[in-house]
C-alpha cells in the first residue's frame, strides 16, 4: 500500500517482512541491524578473494601461454588446456576436502560447546557459499 506521500506502508496487521527476516541476525549480532546484514547471508570466515586452487593470476598466465600456441598447434593447445583444467579441478577437490576435514576436526569431538558448534556451522555455510559461486 502507498500512503499520500508516495511512501509504501504495510497494513497494520501484516508484519514488516524485512524486519522479520533480519531478526535472527539482530538477535545474534546486534550490529547487524545497523549494517543491513542478515545472519543467514553474512560470510565471516575467510576472505572472499582467497582462491581454493592457487594463484588465479598464475593460472591465467598459464592459460594465455596455452592459448597463444593454438594457431601453430591446435590439438596440442587443447590438450594442454585440458591438462591445466584437470590439474585445477584436482587442486580444487584436494583443497575442499582438506578444508572439510579441518572443519570436522573443529566440532566432531567430545566437549565442544554450543559456541564452537555455531562457529563450525558458520564455517560450513561459508564453504558451501564459496562452492556454489564456482
Amino acid at each position: 500500500m502507498e500512503n499520500g506521500d508516495g511512501v509504501s506502508s504495510l497494513p497494520a496487521n501484516e508484519p514488516d517482512r524485512d524486519r522479520v527476516a533480519a531478526a535472527p541476525a539482530v538477535a545474534i549480532f546486534p550490529q547487524a541491524a545497523s549494517l543491513g546484514l542478515r545472519a543467514d547471508t553474512a560470510d565471516t570466515s575467510t576472505p572472499a578473494d582467497t582462491s581454493m586452487v592457487g594463484d588465479p593470476e598464475e593460472l591465467h598466465e598459464q592459460w594465455a601461454a596455452i592459448q597463444s600456441t593454438f594457431v601453430d598447434d591446435p590439438r596440442g593447445s587443447v590438450a594442454a588446456g585440458a591438462e591445466l583444467v584437470s590439474e585445477t579441478i584436482a587442486a580444487l577437490v584436494a583443497s575442499t576436502k582438506e578444508r572439510e576435514r579441518g572443519l570436522r576436526g573443529e566440532w566432531d569431538r567430545d566437549g565442544v560447546d554450543t559456541e564452537g558448534l555455531r562457529n563450525a556451522l558458520r564455517s560450513y555455510r561459508s564453504l558451501l557459499d564459496r562452492l556454489v559461486r564456482l
